[in-house]
């Protein structure tokens, strides 16, 4: 009888074990699907849209992930993972691109223009203050330094109202509706306001404030407004609805609008993507980078979640986040040229 044992397949014997790494690659992988998989159905559930909230958390480990299946020569599992990466920077993409240049014939070349009917740029802050956040110092000194034309304040209680009441000078037009629930709203202008109102979208019960800013070339309609937490089910559809009515009111305004404030929702999420489709307005972090605003407390999580919206066509001069005020929000700051209403083709319905 032969004793000598079989060969084995060649495929076979050129198996490499799974062994440690490659476990762990795997579950890394498969998380990841799990993670965008529930992203993607967030419009159906809220727990799932809070996973997609964090794609550019997944991308960064898909990519850490797939970098590992190369040197240990993962061939399978790295594929997969970058088939994580990909699916997860997909909505991201916008961001990162660089934006593209109004086209002529927009506000960006009647501002190049000496043309007196030229609009004006202005200049726009949206901060959540956190309302146990106490440091009245650095947020005061913020917004003097700032100057900003337009101020959208979050979360103001009865403290903050009197601490903002200092900046009577530098925002002589002003509307504070403070509330001790974390919802109260304020509004501080340096331009003149007209018909300045506390407005209610949605069935939530919180303020929302809308203005009319008039100028020589039609002015616009701002919005600041800040829906609840989506941190359980009832509050994330108050959420939703509170930012469809929104969109509702601005595409039927028939005029130039710009909304801001703590959305409580990344721009790629389900609501935030359902809002700019029927408002019509368009993120002004588009291609200017994840300028992510919260928490400012910690390095991760750390998302963008605060936002300014305008019309297309729109051009955006520049785009940031501001620094540390003793918030979990760090600022957003927006300088942005409206269209003329004769350039909002598409924009204004």
């Amino acid at each position: 009888m032969d004793a000598t044992p079989p060969s084995l397949p060649r495929h076979a014997a050129a198996r490499r074990p799974v062994g440690p790494i490659g476990r762990l690659l795997g579950l890394v992988a498969g998380g990841l699907f799990a993670a965008t998989f529930a992203g993607w159905c967030g419009r159906w559930h809220w727990i799932a849209e809070l996973a997609g909230h964090f794609s550019w958390y997944w991308f960064g480990i898909a990519m850490a992930g797939f970098a590992v299946a190369v040197v240990a020569g993962r061939r399978r599992t790295g594929i997969a993972l970058a088939a994580a990466m990909v699916l997860n920077a997909w909505p991201l993409v916008p961001y990162w691109l660089p934006a593209a240049a109004p086209p002529l014939g927009t506000a960006a070349r009647a501002a190049a223009d000496a043309d007196a009917a030229a609009p004006a740029g202005v200049s726009i802050v949206s901060l959540n203050l956190l309302a146990s956040n106490r440091d009245t110092g650095r947020v005061v000194a913020y917004l003097r330094d700032r100057r900003a034309d337009l101020v959208a304040l979050l979360e103001v209680d009865d403290f903050w109202a009197e601490a903002i009441a200092g900046l009577a000078d530098l925002y002589p037009h002003r509307f504070v509706v403070p509330r001790n629930d974390n919802f109260g709203i304020a509004l501080l202008s340096r331009l003149p306001l007209d018909a300045v109102r506390e407005a209610e979208f949605g069935a939530a019960g919180v303020p929302t404030i809308v203005a009319d800013v008039p100028r020589p070339d039609g002015g616009f309609m701002f919005i600041a407004t800040h829906p609840l937490s989506p941190v359980r089910a009832e509050w994330s559809r108050l959420r939703d609805a509170q930012l469809r009515d929104i969109a509702a009111f601005v595409a039927a305004a028939g005029r130039s609008c710009v909304v801001a404030g703590d959305f409580n929702a990344t721009p790629w999420s389900p609501v935030c993507r359902d809002f700019a489709a029927r408002s019509g307005l368009v993120d002004t972090a588009l291609g200017r980078g994840l300028q992510t605003t919260w928490n400012a407390r910690l390095w991760l999580p750390r998302i963008p979640i605060d936002h300014v919206y305008a019309p297309p066509r729109t051009m955006v001069v520049r785009r940031a986040v501001g620094p540390d005020v003793g918030s979990d929000h760090l600022p957003v700051e927006a300088e942005i040229i409206l269209p003329r209403h004769d350039d909002m083709t598409g924009g204004i319905r």
